[in-house]
């Protein structure tokens, strides 16, 4: 059965940092997950190290989602960069709490409160997720 999944990326100027935004839409799962595994590793190797990662219209994450994200943010911060989350749905949002990935990633309910926390991070992530896994 296919299922619909698309990837978007816009690159966006965060003060003095160029964020990789990306959209995610539709059913992350074991058998898209290796197309969002590939597109980002893809932007990594170009030298990114900052996501945004807009999840408004995704509709479903399994536990191979779930790892690719993880997966993604080690590299990430391994280069000092960071990866955030905007636009959960609320049932989305429900599963990554109880899973306690809220603990590891900063979820922001807006992409201006996103950005601004890339721009200047001393002065909007009071809170800081814990940097181990």
């Amino acid at each position: 059965m296919w299922k619909q999944f698309e990837i978007e990326t816009i690159p966006v100027q965060a003060g003095e940092r160029m964020v990789q935004k990306v959209k995610i839409s539709g059913y992350l799962d074991s058998s898209t997950f290796p197309q969002l595994q590939e597109h980002l590793d893809n932007l990594l190797k170009q030298g990114n190290q900052y996501y945004l990662l807009d999840l408004q219209n995704l509709d479903y994450i399994s536990s191979a989602g779930l790892g690719v994200l993880m997966g993604i943010l080690r590299e990430v911060r391994e280069r000092n960069g960071d990866l955030k989350i905007f636009n959960m749905s609320e049932k989305i949002e429900r599963v990554f709490y109880l899973l306690g990935f809220s603990r590891l990633m900063k979820v922001y309910s807006s992409e201006a409160e996103a950005l601004e926390s890339f721009a200047n991070p001393q002065s909007t992530d009071t809170s800081a997720p814990e940097d181990r896994f």
